[in-house]
């Protein structure tokens, strides 16, 4: 089902399955790379949240070249 909801002040469309489980989606959470708010923050992440604030959307990243973490496991391996 889709809803409606007010969103900082925006009212969105979500479905409601996936309302609110952005981050539990979202590589960029588990990524070390990811380090909002400061200068070090990987570039595609920052540039992620600008599109998300400019157009009032929410987009989780599923896939990335960049990816860190230390329980990274490569599927070659």
């Amino acid at each position: 089902m889709i809803e409606t909801y007010n969103n900082h002040g925006t009212w969105v469309f979500v479905d409601s399955k996936l309302k609110g489980m952005h981050r539990e989606h979202c590589l960029c959470s588990r990524c070390k790379r990811f380090k909002p708010n400061t200068s070090d923050n990987c570039i595609i992440a920052q540039e992620n949240f600008r599109l998300c604030v400019q157009y009032k959307i929410t987009t989780p990243v599923y896939e990335c070249p960049k990816f860190e973490t230390t329980e990274q496991k490569h599927a070659n391996s």
